[in-house]
């Protein structure tokens, strides 16, 4: 079972230090600046700290595009996380065996429902921005204990994203999580609920007291510089730190700068907290982020589009000169007599500038520059879908192609999901107990709930994979150009057609499909009848 440990009131609690050693790591690879610079490119503030002396500062946004595009096709891919037990090949007892099937059946079934609870798809997408910003995506299981289950159990386990700057490994060269001496988890929470949660843990009054609240210099993002600064929503840094006892089991420790609010003993052999690299990095557990390999030619881009908007305002229209001593004032109203000043030569009184012509080669240079920046990156025109689908067929093959880039990531993510099966499932373990039931959808989508034998899950041994399903990666454009031919070959009927359509694409289509049915059923009764007669 769990146990609390002693409290500490101290000047520095030793998880702040080791906290304050992970950022000059993060500061020494200059990641605090890296993670900012490139989620305020991909937002468009691209322009940051420049002085443009009056030269207009256009975004042609490029990374947001091919960002956007890579984040869509890793998730686009349909996976089903499935449990299996690695004991089974040598389990003899029949009756055993049925039992452990039966029990990773439900687990699968559980999984499923836990995984839609959660709302896991969303979180996978909202990491893989993260990943794309920053280098890591990060997961956090943990129990909530404020959440009912409609049983006398309360508490469930919840998932909640972490930005890599608040996730401290001690060992930064590896990207083995469980191997890990400790994890320390930094984030923000209001400074008066800090106090009363110390006091709820028997911090003395005095002592949680002296929590106070601190900046946010150390956070993701420009506007994590900005709180509330009202008295009452002030915020304070918090730790939440795990590592493994003598025994193995993972302790969970929540302190501030000078305080330990609580220390667990927990029941877990896992550390709750998986992650994964968009691109390794070698020897950092921190990995490389596309968007920094774009800011360069996004800078590039944005600058040549400024000086050439500029040369065309500056030069597109011809400008009058005029010799003022013999026309005192020049007039571009039509129509209207412009005076002379007698006695000169008018001849050479006026001239016309023509237009200014900008070099053969800049704008085909600058417009390479953007089709090699996305084709590098996978994201060529063919895979963002900005073609003419003449050929279908050919186009879906080309974008399957382009996907081979994505590989890698795709292995890193599904590797994490695999983790964080596995941590429910120790989780589960800890939390749990045979009185407990768990919820699931059965074959049929119909919710249950039963017990598990806990006792006998501890002692098999679960684990997790990730199946991937092939998706038809197939536009709405290729769907309705095949539907089509099938139409005017004659495979399919009108109606077949107009049931098969993507929704929106015809108004009232439903309508139309039953007025196409009345019709048919109409003429095929008339047909009936002429026969009887």
């Amino acid at each position: 079972m769990s146990q609390k440990k002693k409290l500490k009131i101290i000047d520095i609690t030793d998880t702040w230090r080791q906290y304050e050693e992970g950022k000059e790591y993060k500061k020494r690879i200059n990641l605090y600046n890296t993670v900012n610079e490139n989620e305020r490119f991909y937002r468009g503030d691209q322009w940051y700290g420049v002085n443009s002396n009056g030269l207009s500062t256009p975004v042609f946004n490029v990374v947001k595009r091919i960002i956007n595009h890579l984040i869509n096709s890793v998730a686009s891919t349909e996976i089903m996380v499935v449990y299996s037990d690695d004991n089974i090949p040598y389990v003899t007892d029949e009756a055993e065996l049925e039992e452990i099937r039966e029990m990773v059946k439900i687990l699968n079934q559980w999984l499923t429902y836990r995984w839609e609870k959660c709302k896991m798809e969303t979180l996978t997408r909202k990491s893989l921005l993260d990943a794309a910003v920053s280098g890591d995506g990060v997961f956090y299981s943990y129990w909530d204990v404020s959440m009912h289950t409609g049983q006398s159990y309360t508490g469930d386990l919840a998932v909640s994203l972490i930005d890599n700057v608040n996730l401290f490994p001690a060992d930064v060269n590896s990207t083995d999580i469980q191997s890990q001496e400790y994890i320390i988890l930094a984030g923000r929470a209001n400074t008066e609920s800090l106090k009363r949660e110390a006091a709820e843990y028997g911090v003395p009054e005095a002592d949680a007291e002296g929590i106070t609240p601190d900046d946010t210099a150390d956070q993701a993002g420009d506007y994590s510089v900005y709180e509330n600064t009202d008295t009452a929503a002030l915020k304070s840094t918090y730790l939440i730190k795990f590592y493994r006892d003598e025994d193995g089991y993972v302790v969970w420790e929540k302190s501030v700068k000078n305080t330990i609010i609580c220390s667990v003993t927990t029941e877990l052999r896992m550390y709750p907290v998986a992650y994964y690299n968009w691109e390794s990095t070698k020897n950092s557990c921190h990995g490389t982020a596309p968007v920094s390999g774009l800011i360069q030619n996004q800078k590039y881009i944005n600058k040549a589009y400024a000086m050439a908007m500029k040369h065309m305002i500056d030069t597109a229209f011809s400008k009058v000169i005029y010799d003022k001593k013999l026309i005192p004032e020049w007039t571009n109203e039509v129509g209207q007599a412009i005076g002379v000043i007698s006695g000169g030569d008018v001849s050479n009184a006026v001239k016309i500038i023509g237009t200014g012509e900008m070099q053969n080669d800049f704008m085909p240079l600058l417009e390479n520059t953007l089709e090699q920046t996305k084709a590098l990156m996978g994201a060529t025109d063919v895979a963002i879908g900005e073609v003419i689908p003449n050929n279908t067929s050919a186009i879906l093959a080309l974008q399957e192609t382009s996907a081979i880039t994505l590989e890698t990531i795709r292995s890193n993510m599904y590797q994490c999901i695999e983790d964080i099966a596995n941590i429910w499932i120790d989780m589960m373990c800890a939390y749990y107990n045979n009185d407990r039931r768990i919820c699931y959808r059965d074959e049929n989508g119909v919710e249950r709930a039963e017990c598990l034998n806990i006792k006998k899950l501890k002692d098999v041994l679960i684990r997790a994979r990730v199946d991937i399903k092939p998706a038809i990666k197939q536009s709405q454009v290729a769907l309705i150009d095949m539907l089509g031919k099938l139409l005017n070959s004659g495979h399919i009927t009108f109606r077949q057609y107009l049931e098969r359509l993507p929704d929106g694409i015809i108004p009232n289509r439903q309508e139309l499909i039953n007025e196409i049915k009345i019709e048919t059923e109409e003429k095929l009764n008339g047909k009936f009848e002429t026969v009887g007669t």
